[in-house]
C-alpha cells in the first residue's frame, strides 16, 4: 500500500504543480489499481471506472466471444479484431455488423468488401 500512496502522491503532484494530466500508469482505486478511467465523450455521460469488456454476439443473442483488455484499444481496432475473431469461428465474415460510427474505419470496410466479393 505504500508504494501506491507514494504513486499518488507523485502523480498529484505532476497534476496540481506541472499540470500534467496523462500521468503514466495513473492510479484512481488504491483498492484496484488496475482499474481504469473510461471516458465517454460526450459531456452528458459521467466517466467510468474499471475495465473495457468487449462482447460479441450472433443471432438470438448467442456470446460468440468476449475480451477484456489490459488497455482500452482504440474502438475501430475492436471491430476490425470482431470480424476476425467471427471469421475464425465461423469460416466466413458476418453478413450484417452493427456498431457505433466510431468502430468504423477503411481498414474494415475493406475487409468487409472483400468478403462480399
Amino acid at each position: 500500500m505504500a508504494g501506491r500512496v507514494r504513486q499518488v502522491v507523485r502523480q498529484t503532484r505532476a497534476r496540481v504543480f506541472q499540470g500534467i494530466t496523462k500521468y503514466p500508469h495513473k492510479i484512481v482505486s488504491f483498492f484496484e489499481a488496475h482499474t481504469e478511467i473510461i471516458r465517454k465523450g460526450e459531456a452528458s455521460k459521467p466517466n467510468e471506472f474499471g475495465k473495457l469488456v468487449k462482447v460479441q454476439e450472433a443471432e438470438n443473442q448467442i456470446i460468440t466471444h468476449y475480451e477484456v483488455f489490459a488497455e482500452r484499444p482504440e474502438d475501430s481496432q475492436l471491430l476490425v479484431s470482431a470480424v476476425e475473431q467471427h471469421q475464425r469461428r465461423f469460416g466466413r465474415a458476418p453478413r450484417m455488423v452493427a456498431a457505433d460510427t466510431g468502430f468504423y474505419s477503411l481498414q474494415i470496410g475493406r475487409c468487409l468488401a472483400l468478403q462480399r466479393a
